[in-house]
């Protein structure tokens, strides 16, 4: 994955991916190195009737030939595709169309020289054949002729869609060899059905979580509810990626006409404390993947819990089948601020009110545009590769004491506080050779807004960040300058704020 994809991979207005041809399949999983067996399901049926026929060939010591009769987008090329990632000692072989019909038995001769039994040969991209019956006649008679020799004990499989078609294969395959070239139960046709429609929206979701950055169905508008009628009209699992597709366009064109005349920012979470180690575990258990998006499914559940809640809950339940769709517009993340980030932003950009409660009040500009560099959200911010990005150090004692004495004038002073760090922000990104306008504490996000994020952070390439710090502590004393307090950085506080926070924006932007 490449820099720019860490930090554009889901933003306001992406498409929903999902596609209905396995080839498309295959190169966008390999594109977002997605591991196919976590999206394709196995069909046990279609894969029991496979095994039977290769048991066939082993018992009767010859090759044998079946047409598989489905509808187009039924998943019949995927099945086959897939097969050996379900039943060990399958080995599939695609045979493309630009092999001649009445070369395939040679072809198939020549690549089993030397190959492990268990070989299936599938006849690809001939789903509409037109191919007169004397060509039909000779290339049965030569697989009858190659299914008796040591090399023609394989399976060749011709996926099929049009059913005229695959009653004439049946036909003439039983009128040239009979059982030496087709089952005689089946006659060389099997009847594929692909995944019973029940699990449809599962497989979307999975596909979708996938292929577009964690992000599932919910997260494009498209839950449950809105799927279901579009499940019940679709006759093919490739009918019900494509409804679900232009239903997420639909929905997205008209979040878009919604907001024509706004600007519809990134809203990002900065979660400061004075324990890196307690920073982690909560933003961890809020967030998914290393581009730290909001866990959807968390608060769809804690929505969706019995308890009356507060008031925020409340508003939230009522726009409950929309929160994906909305964390997702918003680009919603949460991000750890580290005690060192924060305390070299506050000695390097704070003002005397801020460093004045500071042991050591002063550091370079330089040394806090380096801790800045190192920090997550800014590696995101200026694409920046985490691989290449200074590393971040485990907080001394000392920073995280500094860092409860400047944590006190949260309360008050927090302004100031966001202030310096929009300076460190600016700061980094000028080193980092980034072009961009931040700006903390003093306006809003439009006219028509009446919203007045911490920070904004505008590129040059028209990205819109809101920046959202909030100054938190484990609530550790120290002697003699800071009393003990309420851990205010627990998993249930960062979900409060980051829920009311959002619906801030949410209700500023009249969705």
């Amino acid at each position: 994955m490449n820099s720019s994809e860490q930090s554009r991979l889901v933003v306001p207005g992406q498409t929903l991916v999902l596609p209905k041809r396995y080839e498309r399949l295959q190169y966008a999983a390999q594109e977002r190195q997605a591991d196919l067996t976590q999206i394709v399901r196995k069909i046990p049926e279609a894969t029991a009737r496979v095994e039977q026929l290769l048991r066939r060939i082993v018992s009767a010591d010859m090759g044998m030939f079946e047409a598989l009769l489905g509808p187009s987008g039924s998943g019949k090329t995927t099945f086959l595709s897939t097969l050996p990632r379900f039943y060990t000692g399958a080995y599939v072989t695609p045979l493309q169309d630009t092999i001649p019909l009445l070369e395939i038995a040679e072809e198939i001769k020549r690549r089993m020289i030397g190959a492990d039994p268990g070989q299936i040969f599938v006849l690809l991209d001939r789903d509409n054949p037109e191919t007169d019956e004397a060509e039909l006649r000779r290339f049965f008679e030569q697989l009858r002729r190659l299914f008796r020799t040591p090399e023609g004990r394989v399976l060749v499989v011709w996926p099929i869609t049009d059913r005229a078609t695959a009653t004439q294969l049946r036909e003439l395959a039983w009128d040239v060899g009979g059982d030496s070239i087709v089952d005689q139960t089946s006659r060389g046709i099997y009847p594929f059905t692909g995944l019973p429609k029940e699990d449809y929206f599962e497989v979307a979701d999975i596909t979708a979580r996938s292929l577009n950055g964690g992000q599932g169905l919910e997260a494009f508008g498209v839950g449950a509810q809105i799927a279901a009628p579009l499940m019940q009209t679709s006759d093919t699992l490739s009918q019900f990626f494509g409804k679900l597709e232009e239903k997420a366009q639909e929905l997205n064109n008209t979040f878009g006409d919604t907001l024509k005349e706004r600007r519809v920012p990134r809203v990002w979470i900065l979660v400061a404390g004075d324990d890196i180690r307690e920073l982690n575990l909560t933003v961890a258990n809020l967030t998914q993947g290393t581009e730290k998006r909001i866990d959807v499914d968390r608060m769809i559940a804690l929505l969706d819990a019995g308890d009356s809640g507060s008031g925020y809950l409340g508003d939230w339940r009522q726009r409950r089948h929309q929160i994906a769709f909305l964390l997702r517009h918003l680009d919603v993340r949460l991000f750890e601020l580290t005690p060192n980030v924060a305390v070299s932003a506050m000695r390097a950009f704070g003002d005397q009110a801020v460093r004045g409660v500071l042991k050591k009040k002063m550091d370079s500009a330089a040394n806090a545009s380096r801790a800045m560099q190192a920090a997550r959200f800014f590696q995101l911010l200026a694409n920046i590769p985490s691989s290449n990005a200074a590393t971040t150090r485990a907080a001394s004692e000392e920073t995280m004491n500094e860092y409860r004495r400047v944590q006190q004038l949260s309360s008050k002073n927090d302004k100031l506080m966001n202030k310096a760090l929009a300076q460190a922000v600016e700061r980094a990104l000028n080193d980092s050779g980034i072009s961009g306008k931040v700006t903390a504490e003093r306006r809003t996000l439009d006219p028509k807004s009446n919203l007045k994020p911490d920070i904004i952070v505008e590129l040059l390439d028209g990205q819109l960040i809101c920046l959202e710090p909030t100054w938190r502590t484990t609530g550790k004393a120290l002697n003699g300058e800071v009393p003990e307090q309420q851990n205010t950085m627990t998993v249930g506080h960062i979900q409060q704020y980051l829920l009311v926070k959002i619906l801030e924006y949410v209700k500023d932007l009249g969705l």
